[in-house]
């Protein structure tokens, strides 16, 4: 299981973060590639059309807003949900890999000149372990294939995040931790071990 990165980050989604694929995969849908005209009318060249029309990403505006606006919340839970946009809107408060760009405002600036720009492209939404060499920030590129079986280049977004700390070893008391553990490795039993009693 994943969830952002951050002591306060760390605990938004809970138990929730087994949604977090389903939610990324929103995301690559709405700002994915156009499946065609007519009845298949949508991903990118819809978001295009509804940003000339509406106006729903601004520069200053906070992406949580343009999330929840669009329903990029999901639909299934409403406790993800509003974690989720509560994770999106913390995006604010992290580095980017643009030094005057904090991750709310960088992704931001990039959906929408993406969106006004004369080609937009698809645009796709990924997590990174904040472990590794891209670290806690928020980091956009362009690559021609985010996507192995989509043959489209596109704008790849990606956000800092790391495994969720088990709840349960977390509140078990450290002195209980550390003497069952030396217990284990001295193969003696643990303090307050009981004794089998020989009856089945």
């Amino acid at each position: 299981m994943i969830t952002i990165e951050d002591a306060e980050m760390g605990r938004i989604m809970k138990e929730d973060d087994l949604y977090i694929s389903g939610l990324l995969d929103i995301l690559n849908i709405r700002f994915g590639p156009s499946q065609g005209p007519g009845e298949a009318y949508g991903g990118i060249p819809e978001m295009a059309a509804l940003q000339r029309e509406f106006k729903i990403f601004e520069r200053g505006r906070s992406l949580r807003s343009c999330f929840a606006v669009l329903n990029l919340g999901g639909f299934w839970n409403t406790r993800a949900k509003n974690r989720w946009l509560e994770l999106i809107d913390d995006l604010k408060s992290y580095p980017s890999d643009l030094p005057d760009e904090k991750g709310n405002d960088r992704i931001m600036n990039a959906i929408i000149a993406n969106l006004e720009s004369r080609r937009p492209v698809p645009m796709f939404f990924k997590a990174h372990d904040s472990y590794g060499p891209e670290g806690r920030q928020v980091v956009v590129t362009r690559s021609p294939n985010a996507q192995f079986y989509v043959d489209k280049e596109h704008i790849v977004v990606s956000i800092p995040m790391r495994p969720r700390e088990d709840e349960s070893a977390a509140k078990e008391p450290p002195a209980r931790r550390s003497s069952a553990k030396a217990a284990t490795k001295s193969g003696r039993k643990a303090p307050g071990a009981r004794k089998p009693s020989g009856r089945k």
